[in-house]
């Protein structure tokens, strides 16, 4: 009883969580878009009342031009009428004087920076907040400069109407409350109860950007804001940030009593679940329903069956001793399998290495015999000859013993250089330096027809000059074998993504689609009878070449080309190691 109720307690406990969760996650989201809304709102609100006292300035600043053309007074009932609706005073500040427009007060000092001269010089508007202003009743001044008849400058300042600029009920969103805060922070206007802190709107406004949430006390009860960023610097050389915020305890009540009333729900469901469970268990026979299936299943060769019975009693020992029972069983049939699969990879490996074996000893037999039985047949000639009076003949056979000795000797070196690994220091390689080299070394009939085609580009690769040398020349001597006389060599070298390619291509005969993966095994000249139809060399070429490729960390790969002949790509990374095969 005890562990049913667990387990139907815990996923109901799961899923309140994640439900209630999920509530309070969307409500908070939800929160923070009506926030941000109302912040974008009422700055765009402050940003159109500046435009409303720019424009009133403006037309003040043609009223004053007219007026004074037509010899009238500066302070007309026109003009009063004309800015006193925003404005709580103006004056008009030309040649050093100062006159009232309307208003008795005396106009607060300002002093204007190098770039508010710049900004007002040209035309525009300019919004100068008191440093020393009340955060309560901020005093904000707007000032016009515009030109004279006399071609002179003069300039109309305002202190805008602070009760119609601060206007709470169109600058606070529904049931949140307004603050407003200059570009350092410090806050310009509120309606809290308590003034928030200059230094927190300093610290998570200015250091972010356009517009973010914040989350603050104020008498110590949490608030939720938002800000936005209302960049007015172009149109009045000054930005202001625009804050709305409103109480976590009011904004999120409803999800609290939604969460109150939806766990006292999970709560009686729980009750209601753990009752009906009581009744079912009573009147089944579950776990020998479970036993009889899955013994069935295990007859019929299901060997992952196991059985579920969680219990103190009989019934729990025997599904443990099921289960063990299916697990030695599995185990030991996997286990026998895969000594069967690791004895045929064992037998297919060691007759694989056994045919390989035989395979290079006859290879390499057949190569040692050919230039061993010039070297004896013109060697047995030698003796034979008595009276050769112009020594033509005897230096016609040493020319056979020669070649055939020669031959042998390169044999030999290609066999011991397949098998030997030297060591080099890391060295920058010009690839296209090594290939000059290697078309330089080449006989003449071949020089002519290697057609070179090397990227400005190409980098400095790290590895071994000479090995990369002898590749090249492997390759050009393989295409020129198996192309036509005078058919051209094309050897195109560019740069990839962290690589470089270097393409050799002929126009020969090609190669078998079968034989593509398998032209780099020493001895093998591919489409060709091993015995009487072979090319000279002694078919190790690609597969020193091979050698050489990998050892750098580059791949080669061999395919046909379209309009005949054989195409070998090598790529090579920008980093080759070194220590390559020679």
């Amino acid at each position: 009883m005890l562990l049913f109720a667990v387990g139907a307690l815990l996923p109901l406990i799961v899923f309140a969580t994640l439900s209630v969760t999920t509530v309070t996650q969307q409500m908070r989201a939800d929160l923070r878009a009506t926030l941000h809304d109302a912040a974008k709102t009422s700055g765009m609100g402050l940003a159109a009342r500046f435009g409303q006292v720019a424009g009133d300035l403006r037309l003040t600043a043609d009223l004053l031009i007219s007026r004074r053309a037509d010899g009238g007074w500066s302070a007309s009932e026109e003009l009063k009428g004309q800015i006193r609706q925003h404005c709580a005073a103006a004056w008009l500040v030309e040649d050093g004087s100062v006159e009232t427009l309307i208003g008795g007060e005396s106009m607060p000092p300002f002093a204007l920076s190098v770039a508010q001269e710049e900004h007002a010089a040209k035309g525009f508007p300019l919004v100068l907040l008191d440093s020393e202003m009340d955060a309560i009743d901020p005093t904000i001044l707007m000032l016009l400069e515009f030109s004279r008849e006399d071609e002179g400058r003069a300039r109309v300042v305002a202190a805008i109407n602070p009760s119609w600029f601060w206007d709470p009920q169109e600058l606070r969103g529904a049931n949140c409350h307004f603050a407003a805060c200059d570009a350092s922070g410090r806050v310009l206007y509120h309606t809290f109860r308590q003034p928030p802190a200059d230094e927190l709107l300093a610290a998570s406004v200015t250091r972010l950007n356009s517009s973010g949430s914040l989350e603050w006390q104020i008498d110590g009860e949490p608030f939720m804001g938002r800000y936005w960023h209302a960049f007015l610097r172009p149109q009045y050389g000054v930005d202001l940030w625009v804050v709305q915020s409103r109480s976590q305890a009011e904004a999120f009540a409803v999800g609290r009593s939604f969460e109150r009333g939806f766990w006292l729900t999970a709560a009686c469901t729980l009750l209601c679940v753990i009752l009906a469970g009581l009744i079912t268990m009573r009147r089944t026979l579950d776990p020998i329903v479970s036993l009889r299936d899955a013994t069935k299943r295990l007859g019929r060769g299901e060997l992952e069956v196991r059985v579920d019975i969680e219990s103190n009693d009989e019934f729990g020992e025997l599904g443990m001793a099921f289960n063990d029972m299916a697990e030695r069983l599995q185990h030991n049939i996997l286990h026998r399998e895969q000594t069967e699969k690791e004895l045929v990879a064992s037998r297919d490996a060691a007759l694989a290495a056994v045919k390989a074996k035989a395979e290079f000893v006859t290879n390499v037999s057949h190569e040692f015999r050919t230039p061993m039985a010039e070297i004896l047949g013109a060697t047995e000639i030698l003796t034979q000859i008595e009276d050769d009076a112009g020594g033509e003949v005897r230096e016609e056979f040493s020319e056979i013993a020669l070649h055939g000795a020669k031959r042998l000797a390169r044999l030999l070196d290609d066999v011991l250089e397949l098998g030997e690994t030297k060591s080099c220091d890391d060295a920058g390689v010009d690839l296209g330096a090594t290939i000059e080299e290697a078309v330089s070394g080449m006989p003449a009939q071949v020089v002519d027809r290697v057609r070179r085609c090397v990227a400005a580009d190409v980098p400095t690769l790290t590895g071994d000059h000479d090995s990369l040398v002898a590749t090249w020349r492997r390759l050009f001597d393989n295409a020129a074998k198996f192309s036509d006389a005078g058919a051209p060599i094309d050897v195109v070298v560019e740069r990839g993504d962290d690589e470089v390619v270097v393409t050799v291509a002929d126009r020969g005969v090609g190669i078998g689609p079968d034989h593509l993966e398998t032209v780099f095994d020493p001895f093998a000249q591919v489409d060709r009878d091993q015995l009487v139809d072979k090319a000279q060399g002694t078919g190790l070429g690609l597969t020193l070449a091979k050698a050489v490729v990998d050892a750098h960390g580059g791949t080669i790969r061999a395919a046909n080309r379209a309009g005949g002949g054989a195409e070998f790509t090598v790529r090579l990374p920008a980093g080759s190691r070194a220590g390559v095969g020679g």
